[in-house]
């Protein structure tokens, strides 16, 4: 452990940051063939529909770049097997070196593009492609989920703007990593939190800026609200 603190963590800081260039750096080819295109074929700008035709391509061009950056996030995650599983041990083990791998991903894409594809079907796909369960009907208006191998959600849900799901505690030096289960039909209001070890059964509702605390079993039907929730119906 201690050689991992003196050389190993510092060294996979840095190894995040050149994966991050990478990524951004190989996305943005998409973005810069349209824009270069564009810009030749019309140069010199002549008219004011000229240079709307180049703004329109950087839009575009930013688009695919977004859409290029989340396939190859799902891609690197898939090809180096970068999966969560449940466990409880040192921030400074191999299974929290790969949570934390997989959240600095899902945190660049965070950074990105994914807040412009809230309640978005893309949204969905993407998490599904980082390992998360999600069934069909299901909408997403966060971009906070972690740990998507350890989340499972039922379909027909709602999981409300700014909400978080996340699998992951740490306590000191101590971390641990626990499956969220939500059912079917289910809705989180917007700015509440789900913990780990979560259980929420079919046809729950969670208030808005609630709080779902680590291993709590809200019952099928029931209306949970409160900091943390509790059962009002």
């Amino acid at each position: 452990m201690n050689l991992y603190r003196k050389l190993l963590y510092p060294l996979l800081s840095v190894v995040s940051q050149l994966l991050a260039a990478l990524l951004l750096g190989v996305a943005l080819v998409p973005a810069f063939l349209v824009i270069q295109t564009t810009h030749h074929s019309l140069h010199p700008l002549d008219s004011l529909l000229d240079a709307l035709a180049v703004c329109l391509a950087i839009s575009i061009g930013f688009v695919a770049f977004g859409i290029t950056l989340l396939v190859l996030i799902v891609v690197v995650k898939r090809m180096f097997r970068i999966n969560n599983y449940e466990y409880r041990d040192s921030i400074f083990s191999a299974a929290a070196a790969k949570a934390a791998t997989l959240n600095f991903l899902l945190n660049l894409a965070t950074f990105v593009y994914l807040p412009l594809l809230h309640s978005n079907y893309f949204l969905v796909w993407f998490y599904r492609g980082m390992g998360a369960k999600i069934g069909k009907g299901t909408v997403l208006s966060t971009h906070r989920l972690w740990d998507c191998d350890l989340i499972e959600i039922g379909v027909d849900c709602l999981i409300g703007s700014n909400s978080s799901i996340a699998a992951h505690t740490i306590v000191g030096s101590a971390g641990r990593l626990r499956k969220v289960r939500i059912g079917s039909r289910v809705t989180i209001g917007a700015n509440s939190s789900v913990m780990p070890g979560v259980v929420i059964e079919d046809d729950v509702v969670v208030g808005s800026n609630s709080l779902v605390p680590q291993g709590a079993h809200l019952e099928s039907g029931g209306v949970y609200i409160g900091v943390p929730v509790q059962r009002i119906n």
